[in-house]
């Protein structure tokens, strides 16, 4: 009979190779029992990756879909406070503007101007608001503030109105700086794009956009009526006390009449803003199952799992004995 036999070095190689194994067997055990998830999903879906593979691609988009969502909360948020302010500045000036126009001895209509002033360059800087460097006015040219600075817009409007005579002559002259298309406010005044951003896509045939720009035509309003009240007091302007209260009490007059105006620029985005709440709690949603799903595909046994690792053990604990054995061998010992 043939005996086939194993040198010391190659017995040694394959007792090394072995315990590697094992090793290697008991550190995958081991990260499967405390994370809880297959260590080699191939194998634990026994070769069928496609319903895994559809749920992180599902996953992706969810989560690009609430980043989405997240943004447009942010930004609906930040443009719905801005607008506030302009509507409560706008209102309170008119209210003083009436008082002023209206009654002899009441505040003086420098006193409302300097006011006005103030206000058009608080209006100025909320719609030229921002969220993480990206204007939100703009349009398009997000990297951009939409509107001029309070020092240019009244520069430009003193040249406008310069030797106007009458109220309906500065208001005259205001109308066109504001309204007239490529005209001043629009080639010096409003510096945001022409075109709206892309709506925000929020999954499940959702979008939402946001289109008020620095440029609305309720915005150019409420502007242009609190800069007329701004220049009630310019000495450029040649008109008698009565003249500024009455230009005073017309601007008063229309900022109120356009605050309808105003709140339903605001109601339109706060209808958006609860659409985004909507799509923001079915994205969770979804994504929540989605989780479930994946963690059902990938969780690893615990009994299971820590079964096959006592095995494993046992049998690592058996080499290690095996191999001491095996290195306390000598041609003495045989032969005794």
């Amino acid at each position: 009979m043939n005996l086939q036999t194993f040198g010391d070095m190659a017995q040694t190689f394959a007792l090394r190779r072995q315990g590697t194994t094992l090793k290697q067997q008991m550190d995958l055990l081991t990260r499967e029992l405390s994370s809880g998830r297959a260590a080699d999903l191939s194998r634990h879906l026994a070769g069928n990756l496609l319903r895994f593979s559809q749920i992180e691609h599902d996953f992706v988009i969810l989560s690009s879909h609430r980043t989405a969502a997240r943004e447009a909360a942010v930004d609906t948020r930040t443009m719905q406070t801005a607008l506030g302010q302009v509507q409560t500045l706008s209102v309170s000036l008119a209210g003083n503007a009436i008082t002023v126009g209206s009654a002899a001895g009441g505040v003086r209509v420098d006193t409302l101007a300097a006011e006005a002033r103030s206000i058009l360059g608080s209006m100025i800087g909320a719609l030229n608001s921002s969220v993480a460097g990206r204007t939100l006015f703009s349009g398009t040219q997000t990297d951009r503030v939409p509107l001029a600075p309070l020092g240019t817009l009244l520069d430009d409007l003193r040249l406008a109105v310069q030797g106007a005579d009458s109220p309906d002559a500065v208001r005259a002259a205001l109308d066109v700086f504001f309204d007239t298309p490529g005209g001043d406010f629009e080639t010096t005044i409003y510096r945001g794009g022409t075109t709206d951003l892309s709506p925000y896509e929020l999954g499940a045939g959702e979008s939402v956009a946001l289109t008020i720009r620095g440029d609305d035509p309720v915005l150019r309003g409420q502007m242009k009526q609190v800069a007329l009240a701004a220049l009630s007091d310019d000495p450029g302007v040649l008109l008698s006390e009565a003249d500024r209260r009455n230009l005073v009490f017309g601007a008063g007059t229309a900022l109120l009449a356009q605050q309808p105006g105003m709140t339903a620029l605001r109601a339109n985005l706060g209808f958006a803003e609860a659409r985004i709440e909507q799509s923001a709690s079915r994205i969770s949603a979804e994504i929540t199952s989605l989780q479930t799903a994946r963690n059902d595909l990938v969780s690893a046994d615990a009994f299971e799992t820590a079964g096959n690792l006592q095995q494993v053990q046992f049998q690592l604990e058996t080499l290690y004995t095996l191999t001491a054995r095996a290195a306390r061998l000598s041609l003495v010992n045989f032969l005794s």
